[in-house]
């Protein structure tokens, strides 16, 4: 393996939630609205489910080798060179997902927060802090995790609990009356993020100490970021109403607006901001990690920091061109994220699930007619 430290399930937990968050948590509760209106947050319970379905398929990928990551499990079920030839395709959806993720925070940045700094200068920050990361190792971006996650968890939670007093459940009703087709044709689209691209997991996931934990904190990693989601989907859509966190880009953002009434606790939006910084840099660097840690294994190079740098700069050439503007990164979450994603999130690790199956039984029929013979 080229990655050589360990982390454990507790580690492995925090990473799933702060990846699970990511872009979710300031995009999901717009883009569900758009389609499902007031049932835009049943649509945000069912995708969860689905979500542990997921992790479900995505652990018994890990169950062929758990020794092994991702990568080396390509080349274990098909062979060295179609191995390859699925990881460069693989290595180029991370890449992608990766790339448009900077683009996101680069956007939210100019139009919220940075207003007059260049879309360029904050993507090189971010990168360059997750350059950082990637070059420390898994362990460090672990246990930075550590770190972040108690800031970015409980700022969500106090968001919610203090706008709760606001809500109106005549905002969501009636339930499931009106767009009840869109409540559950949205559901496809909102598995393409976070839920889909859980599968880079199984490149980190060998690296847990204790792999029956590691598999356990998987499942409990994304329980707790999907109730996140549910939670900030719900307050939207009681406090906003769903014509308007359909309507604004960044729903999430306005609901901290709403937090008002004691005196120091106003303008508290931009610590829920700083809250999302974490959790989309995690995701970030993550995507990264996973991104050095493939291109390493495919051009069998012992440690992830020699084209880490390169890499980087390629992810800021990236994001400013493969979602130009704000209006088509919403045109690809909506429509195109899901079907791209899932092809790597569902489809190839049932492929990679069956091929070992099959393999294994040849393996068994092999060894049978053997011993006949003898």
């Amino acid at each position: 393996m080229i990655e050589k430290g360990k982390i454990d399930a507790r580690q492995f937990t925090i990473l799933v939630v702060m990846y699970t968050l990511g872009t979710s948590i300031i995009a999901i509760p717009s883009t569900t609205a758009s389609y499902a209106q007031e049932n835009a947050w049943i649509t945000v319970l069912l995708t969860s489910l689905i979500g542990l379905l997921i992790v479900f398929l995505l652990n018994q990928v890990n169950k062929i080798n758990h020794h092994k990551n991702i990568f080396e499990l390509f080349e274990y079920v098909f062979g060295k060179w179609v191995g390859k030839g699925i990881t460069v395709f693989f290595l180029l959806f991370v890449f992608i997902v990766a790339g448009k993720n900077l683009r996101q925070i680069g956007d939210f940045m100019t139009t919220h927060v940075l207003v007059e700094t260049p879309i360029q200068v904050i993507m090189l920050i971010f990168v360059l802090t997750s350059l950082y990361g990637v070059k420390l190792g898994l362990e460090v971006i672990s246990r930075t995790g550590e770190i972040f996650f108690p800031y970015a968890f409980f700022s969500l939670v106090l968001m919610i609990i203090f706008v709760a007093p606001q809500a109106e459940f005549k905002n969501i009703q009636p339930i499931m009356v009106n767009n009840t087709e869109g409540a559950f044709l949205t559901i496809f689209p909102t598995l393409g993020t976070p839920y889909f691209e859980l599968v880079v997991f199984l490149a980190i996931l060998p690296y847990v100490n204790r792999i029956g934990p590691g598999k356990k904190s998987f499942y409990i990693g994304v329980g707790i970021g999907s109730l996140l989601l549910f939670a900030v989907t719900l307050m939207s859509l009681l406090v906003l109403g769903p014509d308007f966190s359909a309507r604004n880009v960044y729903p999430t953002y306005i609901l901290g607006k709403k937090i008002s009434g004691v005196q120091f606790l106003e303008r508290i939006e931009i610590l829920v901001a700083i809250a999302w910084f974490f959790t989309i840099f995690f995701k970030i660097t993550i995507n990264f990690y996973v991104l050095s840690l493939g291109m390493s294994h495919l051009f069998n190079l012992k440690t992830t920091k020699v084209l880490s740098t390169p890499l980087a700069f390629l992810l800021i050439i990236a994001g400013l061109y493969l979602a130009p503007n704000l209006i088509a990164y919403q045109n690809f979450l909506a429509h195109d994220l899901a079907p791209f994603a899932g092809t790597f999130g569902i489809l190839l690790p049932f492929i990679l699930i069956l091929t070992a199956r099959l393999r294994k039984i040849n393996k068994k029929k092999k060894k049978r007619r053997k011993n006949k013979r003898f």
